[in-house]
């Protein structure tokens, strides 16, 4: 009985960092030839072959964002969600995205990782190594980033988690939507406090800001497994850090706050509001 605890797709930065999700199923552990060349070059510098098949190089330096060796970044956003029919967006989450993706294009090496896969002819599979991949967990948020990043200038794959099961692409830029703020109507804040238990932090006239403890698709560990588990070269997620860290699992396990923790040790947190002086 042989357990398929090894994967061939993520940097092991990314594995350290979705581990904890497989615990129950024996763990689960980068492949030996990942380890010893995920930070060698993408190119194997074989014109015949220029590809280096088990680099997980993304070479992309900004000052106080990404480095080289930087493969998983949390940045972490302090906005409310907001409720649309029956799913949910984060506006402050979307102007997060935005900023991500000007400054990942301004990024030293950015133009180098993009030209590097001309080699490859078919311009599909050209097309997914290029690509960044914007995964979000409500259709609402999923069309509000679809609308908002039309003509960034850089190839998009924007997705729900459920479609990009079974998708991979080498940067993944993961959108959680969820806070533990609330924007409502003071009339629903009424009905529904006592029930919900939440209270006022902000009254805006017909309108408030409420505290939230419902976090969602996040009680499945599953479904955040797999938006994280995306990433060939490059994670980062765009989140409520408290939130996320206060959580934990039916076992009482804090699976995210271990994330995050791994996420700080190897990679890097970056607080959203301070994206903007790092665009030029």
């Amino acid at each position: 009985f042989a357990r398929c605890n090894i994967q061939y797709r993520m940097h092991p930065d990314i594995n350290e960092v979705i581990k904890q999700f497989y615990i129950d199923d024996g763990g689960l552990e980068a492949a030996d030839e990942l380890k010893q060349g995920a930070n060698e070059n993408y190119s194997s510098g074989n014109s015949q072959k220029p590809d280096n098949v088990f680099s997980r190089h993304h070479g992309l330096y900004l000052k106080d964002f990404v480095s080289p060796d930087v493969h998983t970044i949390w940045v972490n956003v302090n906005g409310e969600e907001k409720r649309e029919g029956t799913s949910l967006f984060n506006d402050q989450e979307i102007d997060a995205v935005q900023k991500i993706i000007k400054l990942l294009k301004q990024a030293e090496g950015f133009n180098e990782f993009q030209s590097h896969w001309d080699y490859i002819k078919d311009d599909f599979k050209r097309l997914q190594e290029q690509q960044i991949g914007v995964i979000t967990f409500y259709g609402e948020q999923k069309k509000k980033l679809k609308a908002k990043l039309t003509g960034v200038g850089v190839p998009l794959k924007i997705n729900s988690v459920d479609k990009f099961q079974g998708m991979e692409r080498n940067i993944i830029i993961v959108s959680t939507v969820r806070s533990d703020k609330q924007f409502m109507t003071k009339n629903d804040f009424q009905r529904v406090k006592e029930k919900l238990n939440i209270s006022l932090l902000k009254d805006e006239g017909g309108n408030v800001i409420a505290t939230n403890n419902e976090i969602g698709f996040a009680k499945l560990p599953q479904r955040l497994n797999v938006a994280l588990s995306r990433a060939k070269r490059l994670l980062i997620v765009v989140g409520n850090k408290n939130f996320f860290e206060q959580f934990t699992d039916s076992k009482g396990r804090p699976l995210y706050k271990n994330a995050i923790s791994e996420i700080e040790k190897r990679g890097k947190i970056i607080e959203a509001n301070q994206l903007s002086r790092l665009i030029r």
